[in-house]
């Protein structure tokens, strides 16, 4: 990857900022150059041939999908593409903070006409963490209609965390676990008109960031979108902090017992990529 940090292909400016403070999400028109665009798929190709022990089909009734993610073997084909690629710069732009830690990745495949929507929910309510500065980059290898893209609602990220989805193709509201905390999901897609949503077309080389407690689900694959292949990676920054969730909580915290809720979110096995510590 050859193109410098210092001429990103985007500058983050107020208008961005304040469409991920206010709404959770913004679309960073052409923020990967070619160079970038090229290890970011060669990273999600590497994902599909080396399957690691989360890879699955993203929903029960369908064969068209696969997912899989924090890979325990990721740092080969990641580690370059996370530290190189101006995605966590954008991510510091967009927090208005220096420091920031990946967290993971997650690969997506739709394809064949056979892959339904992805149900809605929200990111944080899987994993043990929370804060103001947490960021997921959605990167798509084709062109994507508004109509077959990730959709959000907005502002939801400053508003109520519900339970974990199980997605369940009967009821994707039903929770993966029991809580007394965390209420279930609304049914959304049943009743779109009373939230306010938002999707955006995107070509090659653009970026969706969203903040990992705004409510979004994926469209489906069709005829006019014959296949959808994804990359989503999540950073995180300085004022993140461990959380307890109802269900289990993430892929990777089954060997770090000593995280403590409320308590800053940090352990060696997230790479610090910017600020103190990491790269300048």
């Amino acid at each position: 990857m050859t193109e410098p940090r210092n001429q990103l292909p985007v500058q983050v400016d107020s208008n961005h900022r304040r469409g991920f403070y206010d709404d959770g999400v913004v679309c960073l028109r052409g923020a990967l150059g070619a160079d970038h665009l090229r290890a970011a798929r060669a990273a999600w190709e590497w994902s599909v041939s080396h399957p690691g022990p989360l890879a699955s089909g993203l929903l029960q009734d369908t064969d068209g999908a696969f997912q899989d993610l924090c890979n325990p073997r990721w740092r080969g084909a990641y580690e370059t593409l996370v530290r190189e690629s101006p995605l966590a710069d954008y991510a510091a732009a967009l927090w208005g903070a220096a420091s920031v830690w990946f967290l993971y990745e997650q690969v997506f495949r739709k394809r064949g006409g056979a892959a339904g929507r992805t149900p809605w929910h929200q990111d944080t309510s899987y994993l043990a963490l929370d804060g103001e500065h947490l960021v997921a980059f959605w990167i798509s290898f084709e062109s994507i209609p508004q109509a077959n893209a990730l959709e959000f609602v907005r502002g939801s990220h400053r508003a109520v965390l519900y339970n974990t989805s199980r997605f369940d193709p009967e009821d994707p509201t039903l929770p993966i676990a029991p809580s007394d905390d965390l209420p279930n999901l609304p049914d959304i897609e049943a009743g779109r008109g009373a939230f306010d949503i938002v999707g955006f077309a995107t070509e090659p080389g653009d970026v969706v960031a969203f903040h990992t407690s705004t409510l979004h689900g994926g469209g489906p694959v069709d005829r006019s979108t014959p296949e959808r292949r994804t990359l989503t990676l999540r950073f995180f920054g300085e004022d993140v902090v461990s959380a307890a969730r109802p269900g289990p909580a993430g892929p990777f915290y089954e060997d770090i017992q000593e995280l403590v809720p409320g308590e800053p979110f940090r352990h060696p096995r997230f790479l610090q990529v910017r600020g103190a510590g990491g790269d300048p």
